[in-house]
């Protein structure tokens, strides 16, 4: 039986990481740069996939990886489907999909491509940006592709405006028009090279400074507070108990499709 070895991630899925960095009494610090960072290895990770002729299908924060070298991993390819000729995959049976991070071609007419892949990415990008929220938490599922027909699109609060053009371009009505996992990456990494320097032994403190603040105060008897699915997370990434997402579970931000 063929079998995959993957490294051991210390803060296991990104987003909820990224939650647990806007919660508790002590603030954790990551650095603008390190979220530049996670977007630039996600797109590192894409293009890999697509150059292979591979489509992911659920690109988004929870499934990516993030390592004790606070390198992010793309992960999660239950999904995922090999193309070849026609560069694109038709789904043709109901199945549960994650609905907010879909593209728009993908919504109305079950079609996928690199370009879907890419709108999700833009999406994750949302994700890192606003630490870990929930995209488009006031609209239904079956809401969403009549919302994104009228023009509207996602937007950070507060986003560097360069760094929101980007993730508008992910998010074209025309597939075609959207950038390529490797020009997404080029983009990221100009934007990350405008900026000072961050010596990696020193992004490391910032991030384990807050982290080891936070383990103090649990020591002493400190209740954590919930995140946003009444998970105890404090400033401290607390893996949850069990192998089922949450999300699947509960169906938040994902829809059984009906094939037409």
């Amino acid at each position: 039986m063929p079998m995959v070895l993957l490294p051991f991630m210390k803060h296991r899925d990104l987003r909820r990481f990224l939650i647990a960095t806007r919660y508790g009494d002590i603030p954790m610090f990551v650095p603008y740069q390190s979220l530049l960072r996670f977007m630039i290895d996600i797109a590192a990770g894409m293009e890999y996939l697509s150059s292979q002729g591979f489509l992911h299908r659920d690109l988004a924060a929870r499934n990516c990886m993030l390592g004790d070298d606070l390198r992010v991993c793309v992960a999660d390819f239950g999904l995922s489907k090999k193309i070849c000729s026609n560069n694109y995959y038709r789904q043709k049976v109901a199945i549960r999909m994650p609905v907010k991070w879909m593209a728009i071609e993908s919504l109305s007419d079950n079609v996928y491509t690199t370009k879907s892949d890419v709108w999700s990415f833009g999406v994750t990008m949302w994700e890192i940006v606003t630490r870990g929220k929930a995209p488009y938490s006031a609209v239904n599922n079956h809401e969403l592709l009549d919302l994104l027909e009228t023009g509207y699109r996602l937007r950070p609060p507060d986003c560097d405006p360069k760094l929101y053009e980007v993730m508008q371009s992910c998010w074209h009505r025309d597939p075609t028009q959207r950038p390529c996992f490797l020009k997404l990456g080029e983009e990221l990494q100009a934007l990350l090279s405008q900026l000072p320097l961050l010596e990696a032994s020193e992004e490391a403190h910032y991030i384990n400074q807050g982290l080891e603040a936070a383990q103090r105060r649990c020591a002493e008897g400190g209740e954590p507070p919930e995140d946003e699915e009444g998970q105890a997370v404090g400033n401290v990434y607390l893996p949850t108990p069990g192998a089922v997402d949450p999300l699947l579970e509960d169906e938040e931000g994902y829809l059984k499709v009906a094939v037409n």
